[in-house]
Formats: C-alpha cells, structure tokens, sequence
C-alpha cells in the first residue's frame, strides 16, 4: 500500500509539472503559432474609450501644440488579461485631421491592427471606430497612431496583458516605463529640415565635424577622407529634441517600494527617433522578456532599447532606503530622463561619456576604405572557418595612435555591434575585405572603457525558454532585402525603393518564411513586422527569440524566420518615423486572400503615396550688393527650382531648371531650365543683348562635395561650373565657392546666429563685396 501510495504521488506530481510547464509556455505557443485556427478570447470583455485631441503643453517653458489621447500625453495604460476580449472605441476629436491607433505587437486579425488605407479604415475628423479583437498572449506591448507624423506629438501609450490567474496582491509589484522624445517644433517642419539637409541640429547637439576643429585635434586627414568618400558627418540620431521623457515627464519618482522589494519594470521605447541607453542605479537588471515573450533570464547592468522594443526586467531595491535611479539617455548623449525609485536621497546612475565623433570617423576611416555615400552593401559568401569576429577584443584594436580614444564612448552606435552569427557561416575569411566591415564586426557588449565588468546586452545573450524551430517539412521562401538610403537628401529606402516606388513582398499562408536584412547604410534601423512574431536568429540557435522589432546596426547582417500563418497585407518598416515617412517600409502580402471589408483597392494605395509629398524651401540673401537667392520644390527623384538675384539697379537674373536624379546614389541628374538675365549680358553681332536662352546639362556630385556642372544653351554657348555649399569652418561658419568658364565666381561666408539666420559676407565677380543678413524660409 505504501508503495503504491508512493506511486500515485509521484504520477500526481508529474502531472502537476506537465501542467504547470504547459501553461507556462502557453503564452509562447499562442504567440509562435503553427497552426491556422484562428484562437478566441474566454476571458471578459474588457472596454476603453480613447480620445484623441489636441492639447496646449507646457514642457520647455514655451507653450505648443500636441495631441493626447484622454488629456494626456501619453494615453493611459491598457490593462488586459490572457484571453479576455478587447472593445476599444476611438474617438475622433481633431477638428480637421484624420487620425488611426495600430495595436504594436499584439496578434489580432488584420483588420484590427490599425494601418490607415492598408488594413483598417482611418478615423476620419468627428468619428468614432471600435475595434474588437481576442487578447491571446501575454505581456509588454503599446499603441500609437500611425497616421503621417502624428505619433511624435503625443499619439502614444502603453498596454499591459497579464497571464490567466494572475493575482495583483500576490504577484511582484509592477511599473511602466514608457519611453519617448519631444520637440516643440511641428514634426512635418522636423522631416523638412531633415530633407534640406539643415544643420542646425547638429550645432545644438554639438555634433558639428568642422574643418578648424578636425585640424585642432589632429582629425584633418580624417576630415578629408570622409569628405572625399562623400560621407556627411558623423551622427548617431537625425533630430535634436527639448526634451525627453519617462511616463510623460523628465524626471519621476516610484515610492510605491519597499527596501528589499523585487520591482518589474516593464520599459517601452515609444520615442519617435531616439534610442535610449537605460540604467538602474541600486545594480542590475534582470531581463525577463523581450517585445512581450519570455527568455532566459539574463542581468545586465545596461541595455540600449531600440525604438519599439519592450524588454521587461526585475530590479531588487537597496536595504538601504535610497532612492536609487532608473535613468533613460538618449543614444546621442543629449538628454535623458529619470525615474527615482523609492524614498530616500537621491542616488544617481552614472553620466555617459559625450561621444566624440572624430574618434568615431577616425576608427570608421581605419577600418573601411568604401564609398559610404553609395551606401553599397558587402557580399559576404564562403565559408567561416576560424575567425570568431563575434568577440573581437578591445585589446585587438590598434587604439595607440589615438590618444582620444579613452574619451569615446564604446557603446556608441558604431559600437556595440556584433556580426550576425547565423550568417557567419557565409563569410569567406580569406577573400573577405576586411575594410568593408567598418566596425560590424565588433561585439562590444561587454565592454566600457570604464567598468571592465560592466555588462551590456546584445542580442546573441537572448534566449528562448524552449526551442523556436520552424516546422522543417514545410516550404521555405527566401527573401533577402538590402536597406539603403541617401543622408544627403534624406530619402531612405529597401532596395534603393522607397514604398511608393516598391512592389508587395507576396508570401503565401502555410510556408516559412526566412527574410535576410542587409544594412548597406550608417545609421542604424529598428524593423517591426506587423502580426507577426519572428525567430531572431542569434546565437543561441534552437533557442533563438522571439520577437516582433529588431535593431539592424550599420552595415550588419540580419536574419529572421516566421511561419506565415496569416493573410492579407502587412506592414513592415523602419520605426524611426522620419525614415518611414522618407520612404523606408514595405507591404508584405499573402497571395489569394480574401478583400479587405474597410478598405477597397483604391483606398489602399495611398498608403503607397506617403512618401511622395512635395516639400517647399528656399533662401534669401539680403546683402548690400542685391538680393538673392533659391527656392526649391523637392520631390524623391527630382527638384523644380530657381536661383534668383535682383540688384539694387534694376538688375535681375533668374535660371530656373528642372532636375532628375538619375542614378541610385543619387550623384547624376540632368536638368532643363533657362538662363535669363538683363545684365552681364552675351554679344551678338557685335552688340551687347540681354541673355534670355534655354539651357540643358548634367550635373555630378564629385568627392569632397564638389558638384560639377556641364550645360549647353541653345545657342551652343557651353558652360562648366564647380561648386562647394555649406563647408563647415567652424560649427557655425559656413563657405561657399562657386566658379565657372564664364569666368564668374563667388565667395560667400554665412555665420549661424539662429535656427534660420545667418549672417552673411561674399564677393562676387560680378556684384564684388557684399555683406548682411541670409534667412532660410
């Protein structure tokens, strides 16, 4: 009796853990779903009414406009349980504006997951619409709107979805950590500036390369290659913001906390274009979860959260009764915000270095000899053998020649970056140009120039509770897309497309689906699949993550793989918002779905047209000798512009043209316009006319930004002109050269003295001397 009595509890036992193990892992078996029944929700209907205005705020002394969701920026929390059924009513309060939520990382069907014109009605001004879908996962998740920039005002908030049975006064206390930027300036203004190429974000960041300072700290030959390759400066993030934030505000305090208490962050990056660097103070942080799915516990003591990621980690809170720091820095080191957790002193976390970008461009230049500008890719092909660049050392960089080094921060992003292990297999050491891999090859996550024991995540440390393998029966359907782009113009694109120049990636529902991201550019990308979780593949293999938003670093090699278990049309693009709207995304299709019931074909292409919009510019000189300057109508592949000057004598001239880029670079354009002028004028039959002809050319961007100019009129008169813009003197000095076969020639020095106001000195062979006040509009 005995032993059988044993017997029964050892099976009773077993059967509890089989138990307990599968509804532990029921989360990630919802989530990383192999089959195509469609799961539904058991749990309670849970309702929200969202409202979406805007709002006066206050956050750098300066009133603005926003938008905020309930009064607030940003919108409140969404609580949820595993399989409770969610009815959300979004109401329409702008006046003029449409608007639209997109559910970021939840598992809905495709008519809920909130793309205007690709999977769900806009929310026209004045309207209402109700979304309903089952919650089938658990954990950390958030919302925005995804219409044009309306996200970087204020159209954001969090969503946390518990597991079935979870009990609040028992469970370890919680709090959000919602993440974000904010500019006082109206976001289309920011993706204007970014399109001309203003660089007065530079000069408030401090992050100008000037030609003076290059020579002062001995960067000069440095300077000059970067030039030469047609690179712009060095710069880890595009926008200069006032502000940035923790749940709304830059500096909170938590005291709902206990000396001794564990404490689970769940921290949300919901900023428009800033990565964040996160810290804590009181020690490490335990990382729980990763874009809502479980992994392996790892503790870290930093952590840079890419644009849309969530990461939930455990703190344990100092027997000391200190209120110790959770601190969010912006990647670029030009702000950061605090949450003070407990309530005692004040204990800070430690400053990040400033980042010196000379050294930046100094490692950058030793290491690679290609055309940055071009933005070529690397072909890695072949077979790695016995070089583990995955853990380079720092001891194996020559940093002897360069005593500046020990001020670089070595989590910059040209830093803290690993070659994809899953496509290592796939590099020929021996033909492979070491200098193409500017610094991707460098994993750099557990290194500080200060902290030698300092651990900072990568993604190879995350790993999956159980294995993640795809079914190997079933097709597999290789895509493989390069992200390029041009910094000059600020147009960003896969393959050299933007959306509105691309096709649909067409997958079809009961595949695999195994997508290789190839990032040819220097900036780097946090990608989001819409409904959809991915396999990661790191280094942990079997084990690699899940995920729904992944970080691409410059140059660096990425593969994920899904299981293609949904239909209709998805989106997939770069989270930086800017570069959105610039053109990088693409619509990921399942062939032979059913027609969306919201949208009709001809709704649904304007989302293709987002980054067609026409962008307005000029700049006016006025200067003692005349008034001039240019006005430009930009588009992606052409400019309709004109530079004008009108003197105080009744002189004019204007050349208005027409200009097609031609190539990928976007180096070769060629242009129609016309020459028009009543002085300096042209000599026929032996008397001085007006000049007032047609003009065709070309015109190439040489190294050093150098832009060379053939045209031809249609007289026959040909003309060949070099010229240099905006050559950074100092940070706020900037020369322009122009010179051509007609023999003229000007000299123009312009001094930054505000966001639009320079002031301004030239000589001109035609005009000479002349001083004053240039304004960009």
């Amino acid at each position: 009796m005995i032993i059988k009595r044993t017997k029964k509890k050892v099976l009773l036992s077993m059967v509890g853990c089989m138990l307990l193990i599968v509804a532990a892992y029921m989360p990630l078996l919802a989530q990383h779903n192999m089959h195509d029944a469609k799961p539904t929700a058991s749990g309670k209907r849970v309702e929200y009414d969202l409202y979406i205005d805007h709002l006066m705020v206050n956050f750098t002394g300066k009133e603005k406009m926003g938008m905020a969701i309930n009064g607030d920026i940003p919108g409140p929390v969404l609580h949820f349980t595993e399989g409770d059924t969610a009815i959300i009513r979004v109401h329409n309060k702008l006046k003029h504006e449409e608007t639209s939520i997109h559910w970021h990382g939840l598992l809905l069907p495709n008519e809920e997951d909130g793309v205007p014109y690709l999977t769900t009605a806009p929310i026209k001004a004045g309207q209402t619409h109700t979304f309903r879908f089952p919650l089938i996962q658990t954990g950390t998740y958030w919302y925005h709107s995804h219409t044009l920039l309306q996200e970087q005002s204020g159209i954001y908030g969090s969503i946390v979805i518990h597991p079935r049975g979870w009990d609040e006064s028992t469970s370890m206390k919680e709090q959000v950590i919602m993440l974000s930027d904010w500019t006082d300036e109206n976001p289309h203004e920011v993706l204007r500036n970014l399109k001309r190429g203003l660089d007065y974000y530079a000069i408030r960041k401090k992050s100008v390369q000037s030609w003076s300072e290059a020579l002062a700290k001995g960067y000069l030959k440095d300077r000059a290659k970067t030039e030469w390759m047609r690179m712009p400066a060095m710069d880890i993030s595009d926008v200069y913001y006032n502000r940035f934030f923790i749940n709304g505000k830059s500096e909170n305090v938590f005291v709902d906390v206990k000396p001794g208490d564990s404490l689970r962050l769940r921290i949300i990056n919901g900023s428009a274009s800033s990565y964040h660097w996160v810290q804590y103070a009181g020690g490490k942080m335990k990382i729980v979860a990763a874009d809502g799915m479980p992994v392996q516990p790892v503790d870290v003591d930093k952590i840079l959260v890419a644009i849309a990621e969530t990461y939930d980690v455990e703190i344990k809170i100092p027997d000391d009764g200190m209120a110790y720091e959770f601190r969010a820095t912006a990647q670029d080191i030009s702000g950061y915000a605090s949450l003070y957790i407990g309530d005692g002193m004040k204990m800070n976390a430690p400053d990040l270095p400033k980042i010196n970008y000379f050294a930046m461009m100094r490692e950058m230049n030793n290491m690679g000899a290609m055309d940055m500008s071009s933005m070529k890719g690397m072909k890695m092909e072949g077979e790695h053998k016995s070089h583990d660049m995955g853990k380079m050392k720092m001891e194996d960089m020559d940093m002897k020649n360069d005593s500046s080094m020990k001020d670089m921060p070595m989590d910059t992003s040209m830093m803290n970056m690993k070659m994809d292990t899953t496509s290592m297999k796939e590099m020929n050491m021996d033909t492979m140009n070491m200098q193409d891999t500017v610094m991707s090859n460098m994993d750099m996550s557990k290194m500080s120039m200060g902290d030698q024991n300092e651990v900072i995540l990568n993604y190879d440390m995350l790993r999956a509770p159980k294995p993640t393998t795809l079914n190997g029966k079933l097709p597999m359907r290789e895509i493989e897309l390069n992200l390029t782009g041009n910094m000059i113009r600020y147009v960003w694109s896969f393959d050299n497309k933007t959306l509105s120049q691309s096709d649909k990636i067409v997958i079809r529902k009961g595949e695999n689906v195994r997508m290789k991201l190839v990032n040819n550019t220097m900036m780097r990308h946090p990608l989001h699949l819409h409904g959809h979780f991915f396999r990661f593949l790191n280094a942990q293999g079997d084990y690699s993550p899940m995920k729904h938003t992944f970080d691409i670093g410059p140059m660096e090699t990425v593969t994920i793989e899904f299981y293609a278990n949904e239909e209709k049309d998805w989106f997939f693009h770069c989270h930086i918002l800017y570069h959105m709207m610039a053109g990088m995304a693409r619509v990921v299709s399942y062939e032979n779905s059913p027609a969306n019931t919201q949208l009709t074909l001809n709704d649904q292409k304007k989302v293709f047209k987002e980054d067609r919009m026409l962008y307005f510019w000029g700049q006016t000189k006025i200067a003692t000798d005349a008034v001039f300057g240019y006005a430009n109508l930009v588009g992606n592949k052409g400019i309709l512009g004109s530079t004008y000057r009108v003197s105080y004598k009744n002189q004019y001239e204007f050349q208005p043209d027409y200009q097609r880029f031609l190539d990928k670079r976007q180096f070769l354009s060629a242009y129609v316009g016309a020459d028009i002028r009543n002085t300096f004028q042209i000599r026929e039959k032996g008397k001085l006319v007006d000049r007032k002809v047609g003009v065709v050319g070309v015109r190439y961007l040489l190294p050093m930004f150098v832009l060379s100019e053939l045209r031809v009129d249609h007289k026959g008169d040909v003309r060949f002109q070099l010229s240099r813009s905006d050559m950074p003197i100092t940070k706020r000095l900037r020369l322009t050269l122009v010179g051509n076969t007609d023999w003229e020639y000007n000299i123009d020095f312009d001094y930054n003295i505000g966001k639009r106001f320079y002031i301004h000195a030239s000589y001109d062979s035609d005009y000479k001397y002349g001083a004053g006040l240039t304004v960009l509009w």
